[in-house]
């Protein structure tokens, strides 16, 4: 009968997540890092999903957005323009 071989990879994803990690940052570190990096701002969005929006409404109240409407020039009306 035939021995089946495992790869050391599966056998540290067996072990766990932090094996694997520590394994695959032995081997390949650019990849780890490029995927923790990628993968951070689901997960916090996933974490927190209420405090973006709390934020962008903080923002809307804090900065006025409506201002006045310039007054036209209406010959007869009002003064000569005056920036012509």
């Amino acid at each position: 009968m035939a021995t089946r071989v495992i790869s050391p990879a599966r056998q540290a994803w067996r072990k766990g997540l932090f094996p694997f990690l520590k394994f695959a940052w032995d081997k390949e570190p650019v990849i780890v890092v490029s995927c923790v990096l990628g993968s951070t701002l689901p997960l916090t969005y996933l974490l927190f999903p209420r405090s973006y929006w709390e934020k962008v409404a903080a923002e809307n109240k804090a900065i006025p957005n409506k201002y006045p409407t310039p007054i036209r020039y209406v010959e007869g009306k009002t003064g000569e323009p005056t920036t012509v």
